[in-house]
């Protein structure tokens, strides 16, 4: 690097005015431009229609509904309010976003120039060697300084498009983190309710069986049927009770999964009466509009992430490219110099330098070549990640939509298999009662009726999960920062 120093010339005064005017003209005129490409939105060739399209009705697709316009369950809105307050990964979430605003003003803090004070005060005294008449001396100087450097090429200009970028991409991240926390209070609060109902089913499906095989064991004392049929009995009885140990184990450990979203040790989970799985119609809203693939550009938190992203190393191109170009720096200070400090002050101490200079490139082994090069890789390999963003976005609605259309055929699949089994053990119970049928009948449509039941239980909840998947793969919601608890210290609608 080599620099070249500005000194004061002596001219004539028109002179000095007319270079000095050419000087800040020229000085402008750079200063309005800055060096690297400019970021445009890459083109993308989306299909005009998911493979698997839902029936489409008026109005906002379902992926701009707020979320507790989507989840309509009074039991799981008090869930979800409660984990946007406390817990834990959205609060660094919130932190990050924070200091990811005031990195912006740290980088836009070099457009500007610095100024600060310089004061000193010295009593120094010479070597008697060296001195034929050593005294004490004083030196006291007060001045202000001021350095600047110039960002002719733009470079600062970048880096402060870049820092902002980075600070929307945070916003984004913000956004999907509190979609994310969201959906899967939903996911594990239906999952955790599914396990209480087959628990629950369990837990009855073993007081009836117990009753059967007591009353099996008092009509073989009365020698009505055989040993045999009391140990068929039997065996219902434990295989219904062996399911209570692993279902008792799978909701407690659901319900601490739910506890570490809401961000809490001991919260009170308990089902309130009448609480079931009950159909989506009265969970959800009752049609669903997906949109075309288009609106994932401008729904999806995390393409958005992705393309601030894009932006970002699309200005970092830009702020390497300027390396290979001078830098013009300029600083000056003016202040008071004495050496009494009671004259400090005196109009005669006056002091004041200019300094003018420019740092330029000349050998640096390839280094600034390699981190053009660099730079340029980076932000090839964020559009890269901005294209698969998009193009995994699209096929994760489309799964999303078909097991969607799964989950509806095999619930009114199940329900009708439910149906049939009630009914096939209300008449095998009936012959039984009137001789007709063995007990291993009666026996066989029990645990036909016992599995389905616990079959359904788990569609169902199925069902709700699909729904929940795909509501979050359309975009979520929108997410309004002001909306989210400990977020209003970030200023977003000022940017």
């Amino acid at each position: 690097m080599e620099k070249f120093m500005f000194k004061r010339s002596l001219s004539k005064p028109g002179q000095n005015r007319f270079r000095f005017i050419a000087l800040m003209g020229c000085t402008t005129f750079l200063a309005g431009c800055a060096i690297g490409p400019d970021y445009q939105q890459p083109e993308l060739t989306l299909p005009s229609q998911y493979h698997n399209e839902l029936q489409q009705v008026e109005g906002d697709n379902i992926g701009k509904t707020q979320w507790r316009n989507f989840y309509l369950d009074p039991h799981l809105q008090p869930l979800i309010s409660h984990a946007l307050e406390q817990n834990l990964d959205l609060e660094a979430m919130r932190s990050r976003l924070i200091a990811a605003r005031q990195r912006i003003t740290v980088t836009d803090a070099a457009l500007y120039p610095e100024v600060g004070i310089d004061a000193y005060g010295e009593r120094s005294l010479d070597s008697g060697l060296t001195n034929t008449d050593p005294s004490a001396e004083n030196e006291f100087s007060l001045s202000g300084v001021v350095s600047w450097e110039l960002d002719i090429w733009g470079a600062n200009r970048r880096r402060s498009e870049a820092e902002y970028a980075n600070f929307l991409s945070a916003q984004e991240s913000l956004n999907l983190a509190t979609i994310s926390l969201i959906s899967d209070v939903a996911s594990r609060y239906y999952e955790w309710l599914d396990i209480e109902q087959r628990y629950q089913i369990s837990t009855n499906t073993v007081a009836l069986r117990k009753k059967e095989l007591d009353l099996a064991r008092l009509r073989k004392e009365n020698g009505v049927i055989s040993g045999l049929e009391v140990r068929q009995a039997e065996v219902e009885y434990q295989s219904a009770k062996v399911t209570l140990p692993d279902l008792d184990f799978e909701r407690g450990e659901k319900a601490n999964q739910l506890r570490i979203l809401l961000g809490e040790f001991d919260y009170p989970l308990q089902l309130q009466t009448g609480v079931e799985l009950r159909s989506e119609g009265a969970l959800f809203p009752e049609q669903f509009n997906v949109g075309v693939p288009s609106e994932m550009l401008s729904q999806r938190p995390d393409v958005k992430a992705a393309e601030q992203a894009l932006i970002a190393m699309n200005a970092k191109v830009g702020v390497a490219k300027t390396a290979f170009f001078p830098k013009f720096t300029i600083s000056g200070s003016l202040g008071r110099e004495s050496d009494e400090l009671s004259n400090l002050l005196d109009s005669e101490g006056v002091t004041w330098s200019l300094l003018g200079g420019i740092t330029a490139p000349i050998f640096n082994a390839g280094s600034i070549s390699a981190q053009y090069e660099i730079a340029k890789e980076e932000s090839r390999q964020a559009l890269l990640a901005y294209r698969n963003t998009v193009l995994t976005a699209y096929f994760e609605v489309n799964d999303a939509m078909n097991s969607f259309r799964r989950s509806e055929l095999a619930i009114n699949a199940q329900q009708e298999l439910v149906a049939a089994s009630s009914e096939y053990t209300r008449l095998a119970g009936l012959r039984y009662r009137n001789g007709v049928a063995s007990s291993l009948d009666l026996m066989d449509a029990q645990r036909n009726l016992f599995s389905a039941e616990l079959a359904l239980s788990q569609i169902k909840r199925d069902r709700l999960l699909s729904m929940i998947t795909l509501y979050r793969a359309l975009g979520g919601g929108t997410i309004s920062l002001q909306n989210a608890p400990q977020a209003a210290a970030v200023d977003i609608e000022g940017e």
